[in-house]
């Protein structure tokens, strides 16, 4: 048990760092300890499975696992620690989701050789195994140590006491022993469950040291019937930060994350449906047949018969009760039945006719959710499996079903994308079975027809946009044939790509340009900013500065620094000061000490209409607001009417006491009126809505940090209430200025700041980080990886 005594500070968030500090502290100091109990669990395990034995083979082999264990276990307990220590600041400094039970991608599978793959699966079936006796405790610490940290909303991933920690270092400590895999295999098995059991007591333990720390949980864990967790707001106190309802979520259509009892978050979206027939896929198979060691046999498809007619095939594919076929592969078996049929005119008519969009998306359903319609599949795989090269067809069409059904149930994609994405699984399964490149190659035609499809469509959230019914008439007009082409290599995707990528260029000229517009201007002030700030910097080295009220020194430093910055950037003389409005720098700040001006007050009649007028024409020069401009002059005006009085009336504005406020190159920029009118600009005016309006997510989503946001990404952007699908379309050299792009070509600039403000309240989502294509064939990765794991060791 570990206790400790309650502090109190009257700073929360030191003490909350301390606190934070003192468990990890604790758990370090009372790791060997834990370890020990986990080790004599699992001696007990494995004597009560020695006993048990049926042959004299598992018998012997239990026996020496127990007997190895009882001689190392020593050393285990000893090393524990300090890869406990290691796993911990490791956990702490990463900054990227793990998965639920491994962090392997499907790229990344061709470059693991067998012993990772082996560690990756052995984590995963650890966690496993561990998840039913941590799941209560662990998602109340989420939330607990989310406060003690200080996040907005629960994130189980940032969590550096999950079970993955106390899981990796258990690892790293048995490798270090030089078991065989198989004795290896007998530890982990029967360390799991019993690392899980002590987990639940140093869990419980922490929550009430917590308690009795003072430390309020950020919501409370709600498990889902699918075993997920979800976030909620105490019930007594009111929302949490972060744990408003969610109009973004509702606004866009798509829902945020849930949690896993190993507390690592997982996108909450539609997952693929599991095959009723054995699956082939396993994480080592999946890596062997990427890196070409399965071998591959091709073969040449036929052309297929001519399509009937809209009606007749309609009819006929989604009236009538006869299962959808793929067509005949010559030198294989009868394969399983596919969610859409492989000729497709008539489907790709039906999408195109928008009102019956329900009716067959109701016909669809039906089909794939009548019984049997795979009876017979596991056999066919057998016999496919038994020919030459017969493994790898068969796991290429198992990968390839997978990524498509991954796609088509991506609920961020709309209905009539994902039965397209469907539409192409015929032509896939032919491409996969010709040209094997497919998987390994991000390059390849056919992906990158895929991941421009997909990507395109995320600029639609609602089947009503304005541009979707033109986006939907290319996809059908262009990539449509080749759901019946006889598909032998990549070229016709490569040939539909091209074709779809001028058609869209087409389309996107006038948008375009205004983005570039948009950009210029943008680019523009950016330039501005930067020299403003070295212009600022000299000026404030002036020993004027400081003998003038804040006001008048803060527009010199600020406004003016840019009126000097813009002209010399217009400039085309070459000249030290054009415009001469560096000579107004030093009339001004003369005219603003009423103790110089009193004694030439003929000079200061002379100069001031000539300074106001300069004053004007510079600010015009950045379109400075006139509001602003006003009050400037009304505070300037007061100084210089102070200097034909002897005895002042009006109180003078105070000097400048703090430090010089000169532009620094890091500051954000400031963008004129003009531009901001021509970037579509955002400040904090524009952005904000109704009190009631900002939005959290029940703490189930994970905000991104600006620094993770690349070009291209593709947000939801709540705007008074409505929820708007934007593309980052640029960024500043110094990433002070964003600029997104929506479907219409209408552009969203702003600050880093805003940024910030905007993904702090979950008023801009990020739709993912990663490309939908490369999103689904990780979760085939994730299928491969959880197959392995319920596989026999």
């Amino acid at each position: 048990m570990i206790t400790a005594k309650p502090t109190t500070s009257t700073d929360p968030g030191q003490h909350y760092a301390k606190l934070g500090q003192r468990l990890i502290h604790d758990v370090l100091a009372n790791s060997r300890h834990l370890l020990e109990l986990v080790l004599e669990a699992t001696r007990l395990s494995l004597k009560a499975r020695e006993d048990q034995a049926r042959t004299a083979g598992e018998h012997y082999a239990m026996m020496q696992a127990r007997q190895q264990l009882a001689r190392l276990g020593d050393v285990l307990t000893e090393r524990y620690p300090a890869a406990l220590r290691v796993a911990i600041h490791q956990e702490a400094d990463t900054n990227q989701t793990r998965r639920a039970l491994s962090s392997v991608q499907f790229d990344e599978l061709e470059l693991m050789d067998e012993t990772q793959i082996s560690e990756s699966v052995e984590r995963a079936r650890a966690l496993q195994a561990l998840a039913p006796a941590v799941e209560g405790p662990l998602a109340e610490l989420d939330a607990m140590m989310g406060a003690v940290q200080g996040l907005s909303k629960v994130q189980p991933e940032k969590n550096p006491l999950r079970p993955i920690t106390f899981v990796q270092a258990l690892q790293v400590v048995v490798s270090q022993m030089q078991l065989t895999n198989q004795m290896r295999n007998d530890w982990m098995a029967h360390m799991a469950p019993a690392l899980g059991d002590e987990l639940r007591k140093l869990y419980l333990a922490l929550l009430q040291q917590l308690r009795h720390s003072g430390v309020q949980p950020l919501g409370y864990a709600l498990r889902q019937p699918n075993g997920r967790y979800v976030y909620l707001p105490p019930p007594d106190s009111g929302a949490s930060p972060g744990m408003e309802p969610d109009p973004l979520a509702q606004a866009s259509g798509h829902p945020g994350q849930q949690f896993s009892a190993t507390g690592a978050g997982q996108p909450a979206r539609q997952p693929a449906q599991t095959s009723q027939l054995d699956s082939l896929l396993t994480l080592d198979r999946l890596r062997r047949l990427l890196t070409g060691e399965l071998g591959h046999t091709t073969t040449a498809h036929p052309s297929p018969a001519p399509a009937a007619s809209f009606g007749e095939q309609f009819a006929r594919d989604f009236e009538s009760g006869d299962a959808l076929q793929l067509p005949d592969l010559p030198d294989l078996p009868d394969l399983p039945a596919p969610d859409f049929d492989a000729t497709v005119p008539a489907a790709l008519e039906a999408l195109q006719e928008m009102q019956q969009v329900d009716h067959l998306m109701e016909r669809l359903d039906n089909q794939r959710a009548r019984p049997g319609a795979d009876s017979g599949a596991g056999a066919q795989y057998a016999v496919l499996c038994r020919q030459p090269g017969g493994l790898a067809r068969a796991l290429s069409m198992e990968v390839v079903s997978l990524m498509v059904d991954n796609i088509a149930r991506d609920s961020r994609l709309l209905w009539p994308v994902q039965q397209f994405i469907r539409t192409l699984e015929p032509a896939l399964l032919q491409l996969a079975l010709a040209d094997p490149r497919f998987f390994n190659d991000k390059e390849h035609a056919a992906r990158r027809l895929l991941q421009e499809i997909t990507s395109r469509s995320l600029a639609f959230n609602s089947q009503q946009a304005p541009e979707f019914k033109a986006f939907l008439q290319s996809l059908l007009e262009i990539a449509g044939p080749l759901a019946s082409a006889d598909i032998d290599g990549p070229e016709p995707f490569e040939h539909a790509l091209q074709q779809l990528q001028a058609a869209w260029a087409a389309r996107e000229q006038v948008s375009k340009q205004e983005r570039l517009r948009a950009i210029e201007a943008l680019q523009h002030a950016e330039q501005r900013h930067l020299l403003a700030a070295k212009l600022s910097g000299d000026l404030s080295l002036l020993p004027q500065i400081d003998k003038v009220p804040a006001e008048i020194s803060r527009f010199v430093l600020g406004p003016w620094a840019q009126v000097m910055a813009q002209a010399r950037l217009a400039d085309q003389t070459g000249s030290a000061d054009p415009g001469r409005y560096r000579e107004v720098v030093d009339a001004l700040l003369w005219s603003a000490q009423p103790a110089l001006t009193r004694l030439n007050s003929a000079r200061l009649a002379r100069l001031v209409p000539t300074l106001l007028e300069k004053l004007r024409s510079g600010l015009s020069l950045i379109d400075y607001p006139p509001q602003q401009t006003r009050a400037f002059f009304e505070q300037l005006m007061l100084l210089h009417q102070g200097a034909f009085k002897s005895s002042p009336t009006a109180e003078p504005l105070p000097l400048q006491t703090e430090s010089r406020p000169a532009l620094r190159a890091d500051d954000e920029p400031w963008v004129a009126p003009l531009e901001a009118a021509e970037s579509g600009f955002m400040d904090v005016a524009t952005s904000t809505g109704a009190p009631g309006a900002m939005p959290g997510a029940n703490g189930t989503h994970t905000p991104t940090t600006p620094a993770g946001l690349a070009v291209g990404t593709w947000v939801d952007l709540l705007l008074n209430g409505q929820c708007q699908r934007a593309q980052l379309s640029w960024v500043g050299p110094h990433g002070k200025l964003f600029l997104f792009t929506d479907a219409s070509g209408r552009t969203h600039s702003m600050t880093l700041r805003l940024l910030n403000e905007l993904i702090a309240q979950d008023r801009l989502r990020v739709l993912t980080q990663q490309t939908v294509v490369d999103e689904a064939l990780d979760a085939v990765a994730l299928a491969a990886m959880r197959n392995s794991v319920d596989s026999r060791l």
